[in-house]
């Protein structure tokens, strides 16, 4: 950049005193991750969602490209994790499938669902499960194209 302080904000954050949380940022970085898939845009895209609500009830930690669902039914959860990573992300069609894992999935338990087993519907088999705080933790050892988790 010719001039590298512009004075120009390129992120406001506010807090508001009834305990609201907002965020501008003057650029289009969701658009142009879309466009360019540099990992910088979708962190700091990430990191504003966490900053601006801290009830994400959902972690997935490992390398590659996961779409997740996460869905409650009567006594349990049902998490939907989608392999998205390939040679030609977001674009038609894939060409190859890429496996990844493996991935770590942490789970907020809602009232209801104790956490105490876990099944994989797709790889088929249980799924150790470990609860903890009102969290439930399980590791994903590989998803190809997609994996099915059922925490009860």
């Amino acid at each position: 950049m010719r001039q590298t302080d512009s004075g120009i904000p390129g992120l406001v954050l506010s807090d508001h005193p009834k305990g609201g949380r907002v965020a501008y940022l003057a650029a289009d970085l969701d658009r142009r991750y879309m466009r360019d898939f540099l990992a910088d845009h979708a962190r700091l895209l990430a990191n504003l969602v966490r900053w601006a609500g801290d009830n994400i009830p959902l972690s997935v930690e490992g390398a590659g490209l996961i779409d997740c669902h996460l869905y409650q039914q009567p006594g349990r959860l049902i998490l939907h994790l989608v392999n998205l990573t390939n040679s030609g992300t977001w674009r038609s069609p894939i060409d190859e499938l890429i496996p990844v894992g493996p991935l770590k999935v942490k789970v907020k338990l809602p009232r209801g669902v104790p956490g105490r087993s876990g099944k994989l519907l797709v790889s088929t088999g249980t799924l150790p499960v470990a609860a903890r705080q009102g969290w439930v933790e399980f590791e994903v050892k590989s998803v190809l194209d997609h994996e099915v988790a059922v925490i009860a």
